[in-house]
């Protein structure tokens, strides 16, 4: 079992074993479960548009300890609030200009990414250059919504992310560790080899809304996010091989966290009793306590569990209503896929990245 895929499903299949409902995991579950419902239930009753971003802010920020939800829940919001603005700033020079679009898609995607791997706030930069791109393709047939795009998406991402700060004070204070960059002058010396990762990505990204155009795929936002995602790998190796293989991995992990979810989200929809949004929180606690519990394994399943809960909440949580379809969760693993394919596609165009620079 060498292929990405095949470990992707073993290391799923060990989580899954490894599931326990005693001891620290399990109450890290259910303080996870408990934050993203109120989260989702305080973004209804706000009746903010897309309610289950709320949820999902709240499932990523709420880590296994105290200090660790700050951190992430700080650079959550900090990253969404620039990468708006900075959306909003550079959209309107560029709105009507398709070259424009693309070179803004492009330069945001590749600091993203760079700044995810070099910077001392990684996760800041990562959040913002996605929600940039965001931003922009969300208002791309009609360059006047995008001020309300952005509003939205800093509201939804501010409450989930307050509410797992609050949830938080439930879980073990703990330390967070500082974890050392190299800093952005190290892509001028030994790391050099990261700019072309960072490049492929943008223009990964860039070519996303023409393959959605040209192939009519059914979620552009999604193709994007799936590819930042993909690209934006805590370290790299400077091996082309294992770096490409770090990629294809966090790819089939989302593919298979997302069918994992997407398929519980199914058949709870095909319940009656899902009809009643009583039940429709029951399950989506049940759902996001096991996703989490992923989060804190040893299989190196992380991302799985982080998609499973996602795929969920957005498959339950379509608004003040009951959902009725899968088709958020069909959508989702469309883009995935069509994210996938653009990916190889522009790894077959630009070829095997440099490797680094050995010493002597």
């Amino acid at each position: 079992m060498n292929g990405p895929w095949a470990a992707t499903l073993a290391a799923t299949w060990a989580e899954f074993r490894d599931l326990t409902w005693r001891g620290p995991r399990a109450v890290h579950g259910v303080v996870t479960a408990a934050a993203v419902v109120l989260a989702v239930v305080l973004a209804l009753a706000l009746r903010f548009d897309q309610p289950w971003w709320a949820g999902i802010s709240a499932f990523v920020c709420s880590q296994s300890t105290q200090a660790g939800s700050l951190d992430k829940a700080l650079h959550r919001v900090l990253g969404t609030v620039l990468g708006a603005c900075a959306a909003l700033f550079w959209y309107r020079f560029v709105a009507f200009d398709t070259a424009g679009v693309l070179l803004l898609l492009f330069g945001a995607a590749t600091l993203a990414v760079l700044g995810n791997l070099v910077s001392d706030h990684p996760y800041a930069w990562l959040l913002g250059g996605i929600t940039t791109v965001m931003v922009v393709l969300g208002a791309l047939d009609d360059p006047r919504i995008a001020l309300p795009v952005a509003v939205g998406r800093i509201a939804e991402i501010t409450l989930g992310s307050l509410v797992a700060l609050a949830m938080a004070n439930l879980l073990p204070s703990g330390v967070a560790a500082p974890v050392p960059a190299p800093g952005w002058k190290s892509l001028l010396g030994d790391n050099w080899y990261m700019l072309n990762h960072g490049l492929r990505a943008g223009v990964a990204i860039a070519l996303a809304p023409i393959a959605w155009r040209v192939l009519a795929l059914p979620d552009l936002s999604q193709m994007s996010i799936s590819i930042g995602a993909a690209m934006g790998v805590p370290a790299l190796t400077g091996e082309p091989q294992r770096d490409a293989r770090l990629v294809a991995e966090r790819m089939a992990q989302r593919v298979v966290g997302c069918l994992c979810g997407g398929c519980a989200g199914l058949l709870v929809l095909a319940m009656p009793m899902s009809a009643a949004l009583v039940s429709l929180f029951a399950f989506l606690i049940a759902g996001v306590a096991v996703s989490a519990q992923f989060q804190t394994g040893v299989h190196k399943a992380t991302v799985v569990g982080t998609q499973a809960a996602v795929a969920l909440i957005i498959t339950l949580v379509q608004g003040a209503q009951p959902a009725e379809t899968m088709l958020a969760a069909i959508t989702r693993l469309a883009g995935m896929l069509g994210a996938l394919a653009l990916l190889g596609a522009v790894g077959l165009l630009l070829g095997p990245g440099p490797a680094r620079r050995v010493a002597g």
